[in-house]
């Protein structure tokens, strides 16, 4: 039980929610330009207020939370975010705080690095943080509050997470530029699914890739699984089999020096969305509506 709710304060607040984040307090006083000490007083003070141990101090191996440092952590960083919104609403041309968002892992190579100069340029006093994130993280990561806003695709994250579409993808297929497929100018699903097929392999992505087969009562021949987009591109290219995408790098080469050939699936119609998942039943803050409207405007323009 607290033993003196005055004598807490938002510095304590911000150094504890930090360190919880990075797993330590010397990575949170170098991010923040204080001394190590003055975060390790900060959050024992903080801890004789709250009257329990927030933190477990691992010796050269950071801190993690207790489980009472868990459930403190949750409400902290919304006390934080009410603050940074309070602080905000006093001036609409400016964002101050912390924004902590999430991006899907595939998507994060073709859009993280835009959206996070679109945000920084439009707001210079806002601190941005942007994760790689999983389709398997995206609910927990919200939950926990960890993060407030991700973009990522419109799979099924359960009634405790909405997700507002801002775009659709289509899918096509890639093979090696000397594939028998690689002169045509489409090709369909049945003519695929003879082939042998290299997969993406990543959890939710994959349920939906082979759902494109399902729903045209095809079974696909997978000659290898990856979880990296440029492994299946290289694996393609060299001549392994072909590969269904979504995402459409700016040229055809690979990593390693090979080119594939992209192909129109003329009998899919299959479109997966893309946009912000966020807490459901819970208003963004202005920052998270920020970065949602500069997610909105990278997607909207051709690229």
């Amino acid at each position: 039980m607290a033993k003196a709710p005055a004598n807490l304060t938002l510095t304590q607040l911000r150094y504890f929610v930090r360190a919880v984040e990075v797993g330590s307090m010397t990575a949170t006083a170098d991010e923040l330009f204080v001394a190590q000490s003055a975060v390790s007083t900060a959050i024992s003070q903080l801890e004789q207020v709250v009257g329990c141990a927030l933190l477990v101090r691992q010796r050269a191996r950071g801190v993690v939370p207790t489980e009472q440092g868990r459930t403190f952590y949750r409400s902290a960083a919304k006390i934080l975010g009410e603050v940074d919104d309070a602080i905000n609403s006093l001036d609409p041309e400016r964002l101050t705080g912390t924004l902590a968002a999430g991006c899907f892992t595939t998507l994060a190579p073709f859009y993280l690095p835009e959206a996070f100069e679109r945000i920084d340029a439009a707001y210079p006093d806002l601190k941005v943080r942007i994760t790689e994130v999983t389709a398997e993280q995206v609910s927990t990561l919200l939950l926990r509050r960890e993060l407030e806003v991700i973009l990522t695709y419109g799979f099924d994250y359960g009634r405790e997470i909405n997700f507002v579409q801002l775009a659709e993808a289509p899918v096509y297929a890639a093979v090696a530029e000397n594939h028998p497929l690689a002169d045509r100018m489409t090709v369909t699903l049945a003519e695929l699914a003879r082939e042998p097929l290299i997969l993406l392999d990543l959890g939710k992505s994959t349920n939906y890739l082979l759902s494109i087969f399902r729903d045209a009562h095809l079974t696909p021949c997978i000659h290898q699984r990856f979880e990296s987009f440029e492994v299946v591109r290289s694996m393609v290219a060299r001549g392994h089999g072909y590969t269904i995408l979504n995402q459409r790098p700016a040229h055809n080469m690979t990593n390693d020096g090979f080119r594939i050939v992209r192909l129109p699936i003329t009998d899919s119609r299959s479109l997966l969305q893309m946009g912000i998942a966020h807490r459901a039943e819970e208003p963004l803050s202005r920052k998270g509506e920020a970065f949602l409207e500069q997610c909105r405007q990278m997607l909207a323009t051709p690229g």
